[in-house]
């Protein structure tokens, strides 16, 4: 893994233009630091749309993962009706 860019929260009062410049040039997040902690991540609006489409993708593509193996199980007569939490046991 490619370590993220790094610039402390100082970097950004003094020249926050610069930096936000090189976030949206590179399409690279920028990750500010607080007391040398990670704080907050500056990155370009598309890049974050673009891994915001790619989460949500993700996240369909598991339900419909969790439908077929439903259905899977339905069809084999697998599934069982819990009247209860204890019935898990």
């Amino acid at each position: 893994m490619i370590l993220p860019k790094t610039v402390s929260a100082r970097d950004i009062q003094r020249d926050y233009r610069r930096v936000f410049n090189e976030a949206k040039a590179s399409k690279k997040p920028v990750v500010v630091l607080t007391n040398n902690k990670p704080d907050v991540v500056i990155m370009d609006v598309k890049e974050m749309e673009k891994l915001y489409e790619r989460a949500q993708k993700a996240e369909l593509e598991e339900a419909l993962a969790a439908v077929v193996a439903y259905k899977r199980e339905k069809s084999v007569g697998k599934l069982r009706r819990l009247n209860s939490l204890r019935d898990l046991k």
